[in-house]
């Protein structure tokens, strides 16, 4: 793949850019394991079929509120910034139906632009403040752990605080409906050997 961005910022840091391109690497990564599962499935190995159901219930409900966020916030936003990036943004909202292909034009036209944001901003409430660690937690699956320590870095500290209830919630989810949860090695958000 030529042109993959990195996780990381030039300088080694985690931004804003490093968090979305890291739920990038969450989808894709959980989209070749739904495909791996169906083919098991297909196969007459159904002993998972309701974890796998029930994934793609979450799965379906963190696309919706990653799109959500960028239609409602980020995408008005940059067009109000930067005027020429309109068209973009309207081929990113009839893209929101297929995945790589929004990504891939996602990654290349507005990463750069995050970039330099290096502060995540604290979640307003507790109920964000869960919400956000769960998020986190799926989209650190799979990340390196030198990508990780960059991110915790950037992250608010009470969030940080959350995070090691959440990932081990997540590991344990992993198991049910993948069978495992592998230690990550990511650093593009591409997952290895998808």
């Amino acid at each position: 793949m030529s042109n993959v961005p990195n996780l990381l910022n030039d300088d080694g840091t985690a931004s804003i850019a490093t968090a979305l391109m890291m739920s990038h690497h969450g989808f894709r990564r959980d989209l070749a394991r739904f495909a791996r599962a169906l083919d098991q499935i297909a196969r007459g190995d159904g002993a998972s079929a309701n974890a796998v159901r029930d994934e793609w219930q979450n799965f379906r409900a963190t696309l919706h509120g990653h799109h959500e966020a960028e239609d409602t916030g980020m995408f008005p936003n940059f067009a109000s910034q930067r005027p020429s990036l309109r068209a973009t943004i309207e081929r990113l909202g009839a893209d929101h139906r297929r995945i790589d292909p929004h990504l891939a034009l996602e990654e290349a036209e507005l990463i750069p632009l995050l970039r330099d944001a290096k502060d995540f901003p604290p979640p307003p409430t507790e109920e964000d403040l869960e919400m956000y660690a769960q998020g986190f937690a799926w989209a650190m699956d799979g990340i390196a752990p030198a990508v990780l320590e960059q991110v915790y870095a950037m992250l608010p500290a009470p969030l940080c605080a959350k995070l090691p209830a959440a990932r081990a919630a997540f590991a344990t989810r992993c198991e049910r409906v993948w069978g495992a949860s592998k230690a990550g090695s990511s650093k593009t958000p591409f997952p290895d050997g998808v």
